[in-house]
């Protein structure tokens, strides 16, 4: 009983301290002490200077009146984060001067008289009056401003959210000085008014004030932000806030812009292409879907004409902001040739500086997980819109494909640029016929591609699942169906090159020829074990050139982000472990652009028709690599080929009578040769694509056209009708 009683009356002793402590305020969890709730029961307890316990003693009830010359930071008990690090800081400046702070928030149970603190320097929205009405004086105005300060009797600090920290700094300095000189009841105020660095800023020649935004009726809220965005960017540029409206709602002012389908004059396509249209009236900027008006508004809007980072800033708005009439395409859904970036399996890939990134590198697409990351999603999907990329979803594994897929990840898949879905990688036979099943339901549920990558030829029985290598090539064509392909084949060695590369190429792209399905070929862009060599831009440059004679419609860099792995030993990629640019993402920068000027080239001849090599023949060791069965004869438009150099042809025609074709210098990679070759070609002029630019030749007086090629290089030859 003895010890019940004990209990008993420490209990109501905390009960009181409780009681005193919320009729005397609430204090800022930021002064409470660490760790306070884990420490023992008997376990003493320093009251904390300036603190709520200031001036008490162990087992002694708290004074009426605290030590008259604390001084009491009091913030709005749920005041804003800006508001809540501003009083950590004045507290902090406020003691560095020698003062006894202590933070309070404006906290009273409900219908209590609010007693006030010992010498309160109030900041930000409180309940107290003094805050009240300098945030009203500050409204009132008809200005804008930054912050409102006053000294005296009372001390306030109003102020946005933006410049309360450099208020609480004012503040801090002033007030030693008042306090130093004795003047600290004299009232004293300081203010400032904002300045808009854009004031009067004006768009298609009209006052934005006469302008509201319009958003399309199937926007959800979080679409609906994204304009809104706009809007703020707009008020803190000029300091006018067009309203955001919905399409159904009235519109409250004469001018508007129209984002999306809430233009009947917009694309309807289901594409990220835009238009951007002035009317004489409204201002009809966006295309048929979500992606594409942000695609839109990022590039025509905050990031063109309000010259916005990607961290909103805005260095030098314009005063005036004028469109012309464009339709701008969706350029990576019609290109023949695709680049693509491996970003998995690395360091985390989750910021738009990233994504921004990779398409100044020049990629096309990227392979990325984070379709089943609900915070990661929306961001991928919606940079990739702003930066013309396509997606392949690494994260949807064929045994992951159920009955719950299409509705759970919808948010995920229903998006003109996310591309493909990836099903598996390197599959063994064995699970061919679920393979078989999971691609039919992608491509019968929606428009993404259904992808599979495939073993290279060094692979061995047990991985196949098959006697040999044409096997499994064959057996999956004819089990899967697949409506593409792809194929990782890594041939840099140290050493010199894989002596079955080409042998792969052409063993999988006859296949896919055969089956008239498109595919991919990863490249090798970095070292994953001894044996392999870290790949120079020229290794670059010459894996691109040879999958693209054999009729790849994409190349995938293996890697881009530096993985991570404990059974390779993974050098730097394109991007390090630092997420530093290395040497290679520079190369692959200036590879992809030759490409990409190449594009509308390539798209003139879609059909590959097969390739042969020149001066790969022999018992030359250094050359295996080239050596390859199923030779396809042009001697009809290259009728004699006169180098001593060994080189790669690949064939094209535009399914009439259109012809062009694809050589490749195979000098040993390792060593700088070039590679010089006479071809005649009945007679007839060559527009030779190199370096991403095209020069017309003609044959000299014996019927030849020169061409010279560095070592690894590669060029695009049409062949004039």
């Amino acid at each position: 009983m003895k010890r019940f009683s004990l209990l008993l009356g420490a209990m109501v002793f905390s009960l009181i301290l409780v009681f005193a402590g919320c009729e005397r305020g609430a204090a800022d969890p930021s002064t409470a002490p660490p760790d306070t709730a884990a420490s023992g029961q008997n376990e003493k307890q320093d009251p904390e200077p300036g603190g709520e316990n200031a001036g008490k003693t162990d087992g002694s009830e708290a004074p009426d009146e605290p030590e008259s010359d604390v001084l009491t930071i009091v913030r709005g008990d749920n005041s804003s984060a800006a508001v809540t690090e501003a009083a950590k800081s004045l507290r902090k400046l406020l003691e560095s001067r020698n003062f006894q702070v202590d933070i309070k928030t404006d906290w009273v149970k409900r219908g209590e008289e609010i007693k006030p603190f010992p010498n309160e320097i109030l900041i930000g929205p409180t309940n107290r009056p003094a805050s009240e009405e300098l945030y009203a004086r500050m409204a009132e105005t008809g200005e804008i401003y930054d912050y409102f300060i006053q000294f005296g009797a009372v001390n306030c600090i109003a102020a946005t959210d933006e410049c309360v920290g450099e208020a609480a700094e004012l503040f801090a300095d002033e007030y030693a000085a008042l306090r130093a000189a004795g003047n600290t009841e004299e009232t004293k105020e300081m203010e400032r008014l904002h300045v808009f660095p854009a004031r009067g800023m004006t768009l298609c020649g009209m006052d934005l004030a006469e302008w509201s935004i319009v958003c399309p009726v199937v926007y959800h809220k979080e679409d609906r932000a994204e304009l809104e965005l706009l809007a703020s960017l707009f008020y803190e540029a000029c300091g006018v806030r067009p309203a955001v409206v919905g399409a159904s709602e009235t519109i409250p002012t004469s001018h508007a812009i129209l984002f999306g389908t809430a233009s009947k004059l917009t694309p309807r396509e289901w594409d990220l292409s835009y238009i951007v249209h002035f009317d004489g009236k409204d201002l009809h900027i966006g295309g048929g879907n979500l992606w594409a008006d942000l695609r839109a508004l990022y590039n025509e809007l905050i990031y063109g004409a309000l010259g916005a980072g990607i961290d909103r800033s805005m260095p030098d708005p314009p005063l005036s902001i004028e469109f012309e009439d464009k339709t701008v395409p969706d350029v990576n859904g019609h290109r023949a040739f695709s680049v693509s970036a491996w970003v998995t399996s690395g360091d985390a890939y989750e910021t738009e500086a990233q994504v921004k990134e990779t398409a100044e590198a020049g990629f096309t697409k990227i392979s990325v997980g984070g379709l089943t990351n609900d915070g990661l999603r929306r961001n991928i999907m919606k940079w990739c819109a702003i930066y013309d990329l396509e997606i392949l979803w690494a994260d949807a594994h064929y045994t992951s494909i159920g009955e719950n897929f299409w509705t759970r990840w919808s948010s995920g898949l229903d998006a003109p640029h996310v591309w493909g879905l990836y099903l598996c990688d390197e599959p063994n036979s064995s699970i061919f016929p679920d393979l078989a099943k999971c691609a039919k339901e992608v491509a019968g549920e929606s428009l993404q591609v259904p992808f599979i990558n495939l073993f290279p030829n060094y692979a061995n029985q047990q991985q196949l699942g098959n006697r040999n290598y044409e096997e499994h090539i064959d057996e999956f064509f004819s089990t899967v169906e697949p409506p593409y392909a792809s194929v990782d084949i890594y041939p840099c060695d140290t050493t010199g090159l894989y002596g079955g590369y080409m042998d792969n190429l052409d063993v999988f792209a006859s296949a896919c020829r055969r089956t008239k399905t498109p595919f991919s070929v990863y490249l090798q862009s970095v070292s994953f074990a001894a044996s392999k060599r870290t790949p120079s831009e020229k290794d670059l440059e010459w894996q691109t050139w040879c999958i693209r004679s054999f009729g790849a419609a994409e190349a995938i860099y293996f890697t881009y982000m530096t993985p991570y792995s404990t059974a390779e030993d993974f050098k730097p990629a394109l991007i390090d472990h630092n997420l530093e640019r290395t040497d290679r993402w520079y190369a692959a920068q200036k590879i992809n652009g030759e490409f990409a000027a190449l594009d509308p080239a390539f798209a003139r001849y879609p059909e590959n028709l097969g390739a042969f090599t020149v001066n790969a023949s022999g018992t030359n060791v250094s050359q295996a690599f080239m050596r390859f069965g199923n030779q396809y004869d042009f001697s009809a438009v290259l009728e004699e080929i006169d180098s001593e150099a060994p080189l790669l042809f690949g064939c094209f025609t535009d399914g009439a009578d259109g012809y062009a074709f694809t050589v490749v210098s195979c000098q040993n990679l390792l060593r700088d040769k070039t590679a010089d070759m006479r071809l005649k070609i009945a007679g007839k002029a060559l527009t030779v694509w190199q370096n991403g630019k095209s020069t017309r030749l003609e044959p000299d007086g014996e019927g030849y056209i020169t061409i010279s090629l560095a070592c690894g290089e590669g060029a695009f030859c049409e062949v004039e009708q």
